[in-house]
C-alpha cells in the first residue's frame, strides 16, 4: 500500500503552509500601507481652497443652534429697525419744512423712475414755493384733529383733499361733517356723476343738463353746492375728472390741495409711496402748471 501523502515526513506540506500564510499576510500589509500612503499623499496634494472650505464647513457644523438663531435674530432686528425708521419717516413728513419735503419727494421720484433722464425728472420735481409748511401744527395728525387743521391752514375758498383710498375718503368726509361742507368724488360713483357734481359746485351746468326749475327760482341743489368747500377724492379719480372738465383750472381764485400724507395703509405705505404715488405727483404738477395760486399742504 502506497503511503499517504500526508504521512510523508518530508516537511513539504508544513513548509508550504508556512510559506503560503506568510506570503498572504505580507501582501495584505503592503496593500494597507500603500492605501494609507496614497491617502496621505492625496490629502497633501489637495488644493488649499478645498481644505479651507472643508474647515469652514466644519466650523459651521460646530455652531450651536443657539448661535445660528442669534445670528438670524440680529439680521431680523436690523431689518425691523430699518422698517420702523422708514415708517416714522413717512408719518413725520407733513411735519417737515418745505425744503425737507421737496428733498424727500425728489429722492422718491428718482427711485421710482430710474430710467428717466435728468430733464424728464426735472419736470416732476417740486419747488419749495409749491408748499405751505404746516410744521406749526403740533397736534396729532388724526381724523379727529383734521377739522382743526383745515381751519388753521386752508385759506382758499375751496380745497381739494386727496386720500389714498375710497375708504379713507369716506372717513375724511365724515370728519368734516358730511355733505354740509364736503363732497366725495371717488370710484364708487359713476365718473359722469362726479364730473357733473364738480361742474355744479363750480357754478357751471353740464351741456346735457336741463333746468329743473322755472326761470327765476333757484335750484336747491345749486344752493347746497355753493356751501361745499372741500372736494374729497383719490389721485386716480381726480386725474380722470380733470380729463373730462377743465373747470378746476378756471378762475383766479386760490385753490389749496390738502394731501392726506400722514395716514399709512395696512402695508405702511403713505399716499406718496403707494401704487398711485407717482400719479399723485403728476396730478399735483398739473394743477401747479394749469392753475394760478395753487398751494399744497400736507396733513
Amino acid at each position: 500500500m502506497s503511503p499517504n501523502a500526508d504521512d510523508l515526513d518530508d516537511g513539504l506540506a508544513y513548509e508550504f503552509a508556512e510559506s503560503s500564510d506568510g506570503s498572504v499576510n505580507s501582501d495584505a500589509e503592503e496593500i494597507e500601507n500603500f492605501d494609507a500612503d496614497q491617502g496621505a499623499t492625496d490629502d497633501a496634494s489637495a488644493p488649499a481652497s478645498k481644505r479651507q472650505k472643508d474647515d469652514h464647513d466644519d466650523e459651521d457644523n460646530h455652531l450651536s443652534k443657539r448661535q445660528k438663531k442669534l445670528a438670524k435674530s440680529k439680521a431680523h432686528l436690523k431689518k425691523m429697525e430699518k422698517m420702523e425708521f422708514e415708517k416714522q419717516e413717512k408719518k413725520e413728513l407733513p411735519r417737515k419744512s418745505a425744503d425737507a419735503i421737496v428733498d424727500y419727494l425728489s429722492k422718491l421720484i428718482r427711485e421710482k423712475n430710474p430710467d428717466m433722464s435728468v430733464l424728464e425728472l426735472e419736470e416732476l420735481y417740486f419747488r419749495k414755493s409749491d408748499f405751505i409748511s404746516t410744521e406749526s401744527f403740533t397736534q396729532e395728525r388724526t381724523l379727529e384733529n383734521f377739522p382743526t387743521f383745515v381751519r388753521m391752514f386752508n385759506k382758499a375758498p375751496r380745497a381739494i383733499v386727496l386720500s389714498t383710498s375710497n375708504i379713507r375718503v369716506a372717513d375724511v368726509f365724515r370728519s368734516l361733517g358730511g355733505s354740509s361742507s364736503a363732497v366725495k368724488l371717488f370710484s364708487k360713483n359713476k365718473l359722469k356723476d362726479d364730473v357733473a357734481r364738480v361742474e355744479q359746485i363750480l357754478g357751471s351746468k353740464s351741456k346735457e343738463a336741463k333746468p329743473s326749475q322755472k326761470k327765476g327760482k333757484a335750484n336747491p341743489k345749486d344752493v347746497a353746492a355753493q356751501h361745499v368747500q372741500y372736494l374729497l377724492s383719490t389721485p386716480g379719480r381726480m386725474a380722470k375728472i380733470i380729463e373730462e372738465t377743465t373747470l378746476l383750472f378756471s378762475g383766479k381764485e386760490k385753490l389749496d390741495i390738502l394731501v392726506d400724507a400722514s395716514y399709512l395703509d395696512p402695508k405702511t405705505n403713505s399716499i406718496f409711496t403707494s401704487d398711485d404715488g407717482m400719479l399723485l405727483c403728476r396730478l399735483l404738477k398739473t394743477f401747479l402748471r394749469e392753475k394760478s395760486s395753487v398751494k399744497i399742504l400736507l396733513f
